[in-house]
């Protein structure tokens, strides 16, 4: 910390959301949730199963890359280019991360029990051949192309096979790495969302919110809410601050108004900046910096969306992470989507992946009846 500023108030950033009359909201986690979340996401270790098999080791943006390594030396910044795409969060980081090893090395024996692995080999490659009897592949196969099998070498795994022209290695090596990055990417999305949902959604959530306001939004039982209703509008936070709030936040609010809302990025900013300095703990100021805004239809009515990074409005902490603002427009009236994470420390793409789910989910009726 710098010399003369005054220590950080955590309690601020990490307090628990407050109705309007200043009462802690209700918690909704059973202590039972948590220990099943916590041991979920751990990595799992090397513990053989009945059948004989491992647990699949490691993350699930992981991707280990089986290939030889005088082949890998001549493809090696291309596939890096491609397999590790980029995402903005706060920062530029990668959506996956690539290791290579080559089938021969003694360390392949470990790295071959990875959640995620990439084979890379012609039609006679021992590993091709593996993979293929076991996504039942056998003779079906053109060259060149890519297949998908399950726990070849570990329970929990997926294997992705590219089959190579023999002769023609390197350039049917590049060719397919589009394609790869599409079931990967494919692959990871269910991924998050499944472990999303390790709890239920709250159907009952969205059934209520439904009822009272004319839109319904999903998310897991997990997620806290609260409901404020002012003379002048309602505004709806659904909130995850699991394990702990001063290690992970995934937040969205949820607001409308009556009459047709110009949707620019104005509007949204400007209604976004109105609602944080009253509903957040802390204030949020908004950085223009690798700003994105997409215009879309969501339910077949018109939309559109802005992203970019939201910090601590004081400066007195270094807090900040990304935001996805919709503005959605809904018969006679247009509504406010904020999302908003915070995960110091952590890769961010998996939990922008989670908001993105949820505000997918959102659907709104042309009036509350």
């Amino acid at each position: 910390m710098r010399p003369g500023l005054p220590a950080p108030d955590f309690s601020l950033y990490f307090a628990p959301m407050k109705r309007t009359d200043g009462t802690p909201c209700p918690r909704t986690r059973p202590a039972s949730l948590l220990l099943t979340l916590t041991a979920s996401t751990l990595v799992p270790v090397l513990a053989l199963s009945a059948c004989g098999q491992p647990q699949a080791m490691g993350q699930a943006n992981s991707l280990i890359v089986a290939a030889a390594d005088s082949l890998w030396a001549e493809v090696e910044d291309s596939t890096y280019a491609i397999l590790e795409p980029t995402i903005f969060t706060v920062r530029d980081e990668n959506r996956f991360n690539v290791t290579q090893v080559d089938p021969g090395a003694r360390e392949f024996q470990d790295l071959r029990n990875f959640r995620q692995l990439l084979v890379f080999g012609t039609a006679d490659d021992p590993l091709i051949r593996q993979a293929a009897a076991a996504a039942d592949r056998v003779g079906t196969l053109e060259v060149p192309s890519v297949f998908q099998a399950s726990e070849v070498w570990a329970r929990g795994q997926v294997v992705t096979a590219i089959l190579l022209e023999e002769g023609r290695e390197v350039e049917t090596w590049l060719g397919q790495l589009p394609a790869v990055l599409g079931m990967v990417d494919s692959d990871y999305r269910a991924f998050v969302r499944n472990k999303m949902f390790v709890t239920p959604p709250d159907t009952a959530l969205a059934t209520e919110f439904s009822q009272r306001f004319g839109f319904s939004l999903l998310v897991p039982e997990v997620y806290d809410h609260v409901v404020r209703e002012g003379p002048l509008e309602t505004t709806v936070i659904v909130r995850n601050d699991n394990p702990d709030p001063s290690q992970l936040i995934r937040s969205i609010l949820i607001t409308w108004r009556d009459g047709v809302d110009s949707l620019t990025t104005e509007t949204a900013l400007a209604w976004r900046a109105d609602v944080d300095g009253i509903h957040y703990n802390v204030p949020q100021r908004i950085s223009a910096e690798r700003s994105t805004v997409t215009e879309f239809a969501h339910g077949g009515a018109p939309a559109l969306e802005v992203t970019g990074v939201w910090e601590d409005e004081e400066g007195n902490y270094p807090a900040a992470g990304p935001f996805i603002v919709w503005l959605v427009r809904c018969g006679d009236r247009t509504f406010l989507l904020d999302a908003w994470l915070y995960a110091p420390g952590r890769d961010k793409y998996e939990y922008v992946l989670q908001l993105q789910e949820i505000l997918g989910s959102f659907a709104c009726a042309p009036s509350t009846g």
